[in-house]
């Protein structure tokens, strides 16, 4: 071999080997987010390096094969067919999966955490406006019902119709629908108190009152004591909606660290801009923030049809580490906003030029 071939020879190689490395790192970076949690970076390389010279090397039995006017190989041309569209489709779709997560990586993390941030202050401010209106809706029904049968009560009490004189039936039927009043939706509330305003036992020596020197005695005795079990009955009310409140203080706790991420974690995120920059800092965000979300947000993020995704609201940036999902969502249409054509080719142009180089490498041994 003369000089000239030998430097052209060395130069495919070299070409080669430069298209190919690019080729591997790519897929090596997508493997190791898929399988290794970011590590083993390099090791995953020369591995992958390995099996794209396997590659170049089926593709150019493949050429040589169909070259031959003789004795061609049907066997090592299929094999070799084969072994080459196995090798060259997991680096093609490794390879664009890394421009998918390297492209919109740091897009996928910011809208993901800014739609949890407005989930929360949306969801907690109305909820919170809803259990308040709640319960001063619920407070205030009770009160009223209760303060009409205080005024029903006082009426009675001065009633002169003939059996509804003093306290009576009529009286102690008021006090103990007060009591019916306060009790009826214990389970609701989860309720233990026991609303007692006349007793048969203990109030037994008012039963029949009708002197009108102790109305007022009376009067301010079941007035007190119905105002007694309404303040009971109100506190009961405010602890059950304080409660629903408490559940939303979970969710606004999550305010923090989202602030933090936002304002010291994604700048330095940005700055390094590498795909192991945004696995690194998304085990931060899901575990953080996004893994504490209630699962309301998880159907919000996303737009079904029947139990099928049809896209994307949200993007979950856990997704977009995985290759196979990702090459669905390109497939399927899901990549709502995110085009990918332009990364499809570019990992085309480097696969293709990278085989050529080896199959002129070859051609020239």
């Amino acid at each position: 071999m003369n000089k000239g071939k030998l430097i052209l020879k060395f130069a495919y190689l070299a070409g080669y080997l430069l298209f190919a490395g690019f080729s591997a790192y790519f897929t090596a970076s997508s493997l190791s987010l898929n399988l290794l949690n970011g590590t083993n970076l390099w090791l995953v390389f020369v591995l992958v390096l390995v099996v794209a010279i396997l590659a170049g090397w089926c593709l150019t039995n493949v050429i040589e094969e169909l070259q031959k006017r003789v004795r061609a190989s049907k066997v090592v041309f299929i094999l070799s067919l084969i072994g080459f569209f196995i090798f060259w489709t997991f680096s093609f779709m490794t390879n664009v999966h890394y421009f998918f997560v390297e492209k919109h990586g740091y897009s996928i993390l910011t809208k993901e955490l800014s739609s949890a941030k407005k989930y929360i202050e949306e969801n907690t401010t109305k909820s919170n406006k809803n259990i308040d209106d709640q319960k001063n809706t619920a407070q205030m029904a009770v009160s009223a019902s209760v303060h009409a049968n205080i005024e029903s009560f006082q009426r009675e009490l001065n009633n002169t119709m003939e059996h509804h004189e003093g306290f009576g039936e009529a009286c102690i039927n008021i006090l103990n629908s007060t009591e019916n009043i306060l009790s009826k939706d214990s389970k609701t509330y989860g309720d233990k108190n026991e609303y007692v305003i006349f007793d048969d036992v203990r109030d037994a020596g008012d039963r029949g009152v009708t002197q009108r020197s102790r109305f007022t005695e009376l009067q301010t005795k079941y007035t007190a004591r119905m105002l007694e079990q309404l303040n009971k009955k109100l506190s009961v009310i405010e602890n059950f909606y304080d409660r629903k409140k408490d559940q939303n203080t979970e969710l606004t706790e999550l305010l923090e660290p989202i602030s933090e991420l936002e304002t010291k974690h994604l700048p330095a995120v940005l700055k390094d801009g590498s795909v192991n920059a945004f696995y690194k800092y998304y085990d931060q965000q899901d575990g953080r923030v996004i893994s504490k979300m209630p699962n309301d947000y998880g159907k919000k993020c996303v737009v079904k049809s029947g139990e099928d995704i049809k896209s994307f609201n949200v993007y979950p940036s856990k997704r977009m580490f995985d290759t196979m999902s990702v090459w669905g969502d390109i497939v399927s249409g899901r990549l709502v906003g995110m085009t990918m054509l332009q990364w499809i080719i570019i990992a085309l142009i480097f696969d293709i030029v990278s085989f050529i180089l080896f199959a002129l490498f070859r051609k020239e041994s």
